[in-house]
């Protein structure tokens, strides 16, 4: 098993935390194997995507690719996270386009910056914002509706047709939702790919988009006009069409469903889209299942009066927890944070290790209903040791416990302590070129914030406490 570059040590006062936290290190760990993909000429270590040495995912997947580099990877493993970033990358000429899934490729921008953050890459960070500018503008000529100034295509990891309404659980043989528009020719948009659904997550995630690629311009003195218009003209559709005021939030499809989608409610606190009133709504009228958030919830009835949940609908993913808690620290919510925090490092303890799924009643490793249509539905499985359900726990500990938030050449740590949780340390955390050890304890003290310049090559040790 390869060892990180980078093996950031975590304990505190709490056992099942400390528990969890190496459990989680463990689970990324098992899942760094040899890969050749993308833009990769020869066999490297790359994260995959689940299922450590058993029978799991053999290939990093977009998606999870940005997400695992984003919650986790580029602090753990610089040359790992490089790697992947560049497996699900493609060339044409001089040009460089995001692979993988059309709809979830663009969440790949999420994860380069926080690489670029993390390690001061620039030769890195002139790739990125061109494979990020050209994916975009490839995406806008497909998948762009000028009518509404929104984005078609699935939500965000919900390649199943769990996760959609009756209209889409037809796939022609298929549980794959990439299926549909083969199967359902009279019903395909004309453009692009042809799914005509409009999901909360992946607007929110294009919206992050354009931020992200402006900032990449600014940073390589190019004009970033542009794409902060784009991403402004995109949060104000996303309010104008996806809030339900009746609700008092967001809905997950556009037009055709107002179910919960946990990564749509999630986004739209983390990347700033709803405002103050909308957030207060947001987080009062959410609703977690005793296991903690679901994926998309209530599930589909096709599912529900089988007994069961749709895989994609009604069950408990990990890693969309793990952005949820994120959302509620972010935004001050710290019951809900340490709520969704602890039933993910409960579970984990329970099972020595981070499952894919889980059963929103009980607990319990679920893989949860799926089936090519109405009427041939069955028992999925929730793959071993899923990397972004460790990851999601990770981050956690990174950006919320630890408090830091990363900008480029600097870092800034203004740590939070759960309830009960007296004191915590964590050492050999990598930004830039400079090594961290810090200490936080509980009590009134003078450092409860500090921040750092990341670019020169030493160890600082770090105080901090919280009250």
């Amino acid at each position: 098993m390869k060892e990180f570059l980078n093996p950031i040590g975590f304990t505190c006062d709490d056992n099942i935390l400390t528990e969890a936290y190496k459990i989680a290190l463990d689970d990324v760990k098992s899942n760094i194997k040899l890969y050749k993909d993308g833009l990769l000429t020869n066999d490297v270590f790359c994260i995959l995507a689940g299922g450590g040495e058993t029978d799991g995912y053999d290939t990093p997947w977009t998606r999870d690719t940005a997400i695992n580099t984003y919650n986790a990877l580029a602090l753990l493993d610089r040359e790992v996270a490089w790697n992947t970033l560049f497996s699900v990358l493609e060339k044409k000429g001089e040009d460089y386009f995001i692979d993988g899934q059309y709809w979830d490729a663009i969440i790949w921008a999420i994860g380069a910056y926080r690489y670029y953050t993390v390690t001061g890459d620039r030769e890195f960070l002139q790739v990125a914002q061109n494979a990020i500018s050209n994916s975009l503008a490839r995406y806008e000529k497909y998948e762009f509706d000028p009518e509404d100034n929104l984005f078609r295509g699935p939500a965000v990891y919900g390649d199943g047709i769990a996760a959609y309404p009756d209209k889409y659980s037809e796939g022609g043989g298929s549980s794959c939702i990439l299926v549909w528009p083969h199967a359902n020719k009279e019903k395909k948009h004309p453009v692009g790919y042809g799914i005509p659904m409009k999901a909360l997550s992946t607007n929110c995630v294009y919206h992050q988009a354009y931020k992200i690629l402006a900032k990449m311009n600014e940073s390589l003195g190019l004009d970033a006009t542009d794409a902060l218009a784009k991403a402004e003209a995109l949060k104000i559709a996303i309010n104008k069409v996806f809030w339900n005021e009746e609700n008092g939030t967001y809905d997950y499809l556009a037009y055709e469903c107002d179910y919960q989608e946990a990564l749509g409610v999630a986004f739209v606190l983390l990347f700033d889209i709803a405002d103050d009133r909308q957030t207060e709504l947001v987080l009062k009228n959410t609703y977690v299942t005793k296991q903690g958030i679901a994926c998309v919830w209530p599930s589909f009835e096709r599912y529900l009066k089988l007994g069961g949940y749709g895989r994609h609908s009604g069950c408990i993913w990990p890693h969309a927890q793990g952005f949820w808690a994120s959302a509620c620290a972010a935004k001050g919510y710290t019951e809900g944070f340490e709520s969704e925090m602890y039933a993910l490092a409960s579970k984990a303890v329970t099972n020595g290790q981070f499952h894919e799924v889980y059963h929103p009643d009980s607990g319990e490793i679920y893989g949860g209903l799926q089936g090519s249509g109405q009427n041939n539905i069955g028992l999925s499985r929730s793959v071993e040791h899923q990397t972004w359900s460790a990851t999601g726990y990770l981050s956690l500990i990174y950006y919320h416990i630890l408090g830091a938030t990363i900008e480029e050449g600097s870092v800034t740590f203004a740590p939070t302590l759960p309830s009960g949780v007296n004191q915590a340390t964590v050492n050999g955390f990598v930004v830039g070129n400079t090594t961290f050890e810090i200490t936080i304890t509980r009590g009134k003290a003078d450092a409860a914030k500090a921040t750092y310049t990341t670019t020169e090559k030493k160890t600082v040790s770090v105080c901090l406490s919280v009250e």
